[in-house]
């Protein structure tokens, strides 16, 4: 059973923002306000220092006093450095907690213009909230993605606009589960299915990965020279082939997997070295045989 409301039946404004949000994981999108972060540690960061100053002067005053060499007769006779290490205390305690906060949330991902655009163009189209509390959404580098798009996210989402420009409504009815029906309502929301997606993705990448690995085997088959004065020309661009295949072969590993820079130097050499060896064998064995 599904029990859900759609988009359309909440009230114009912040609850109808709210909805649409709420109908997609990708549209979960809001500000970091990086800039409001900075100017507090900044502002901690100088009282620290400042406290750290007077730390140091006052012990100072004291290089050569007994009361340095422990803590009791200190505290006990100069309650200025009980003071200072106290308030240093509260004060770095604040401190360390805003900037492990801050580091967290900006390991958050920015949104992709994608779902950056369909949230702002929402908004404006159903003019849900007045110009100037929405014009956040245009900050860029200042929104945080609290759902990730995927690895692929980018080209999911180059692939459902492919497939939209040539029909919107297969593509709906291909794509979008009876769930996303409900939630969108009679609203112009157009929402996709990520796990269907994903599958035509797996789809894609698999003729993909067939294509690399017997399309230069296939090429460099009918690139065979038949006569030896074909040998050096033929050769050529079986050799260019080989580059070609193993350049999109190395862009494909470091665009579609997680790969480090290692492992797609590995696979490449790997892959580069098992269509020279093809290549030689096929040369040689037309050559002795002419």
């Amino acid at each position: 059973l599904i029990h859900t409301h759609a988009v359309d039946q909440y009230v114009v404004g912040y609850p109808k923002v709210a909805a649409y949000e709420n109908s997609d994981p990708n549209f979960l999108i809001y500000r970091k306000f990086g800039w409001l972060h900075n100017r507090i540690l900044l502002c901690l960061q100088d009282e620290l220092a400042d406290l750290e100053y007077r730390l140091e002067k006052a012990d100072k005053r004291t290089l050569a006093d007994e009361k340095l060499r422990s803590r009791r007769l200190d505290y006990a006779d100069s309650p200025l450095r009980k003071s200072l290490i106290k308030q240093i205390t509260e004060r770095l305690e604040i401190y360390d907690e805003h900037l492990l906060r801050f580091q967290k949330i900006q390991a958050i991902r920015r949104p992709t213009i994608r779902n950056q655009r369909s949230l702002f163009n929402f908004v404006r189209n159903t003019d849900s909230l007045v110009h100037g509390e929405y014009q956040w959404i245009k900050e860029g580098v200042d929104l945080a993605a609290l759902a990730h798009d995927g690895t692929h996210g980018w080209f999911i989402g180059f692939i459902a606009d492919t497939f939209n420009r040539i029909s919107k409504k297969a593509t709906l009815a291909i794509f979008r589960t009876k769930e996303q029906r409900i939630i969108t309502g009679h609203e112009n929301v157009a929402l996709l299915s990520s796990d269907r997606l994903d599958i035509l993705l797996r789809i894609v990448l698999t003729i993909l990965a067939a294509i690399l690995l017997l399309g230069p085997v296939m090429i460099l088959f009918e690139l065979q020279p038949t006569h030896r004065h074909d040998v050096r020309r033929n050769s050529w661009y079986q050799i260019l082939t080989v580059l070609v295949f193993t350049l999109v072969f190395s862009a494909s590993c470091s665009i579609f997997t997680k790969a480090r820079r290692h492992q797609v130097f590995t696979a490449t050499a790997a892959y580069c070295a098992v269509l020279v060896v093809f290549l030689g064998n096929t040369t040689n064995v037309l050559t002795s045989g002419k």
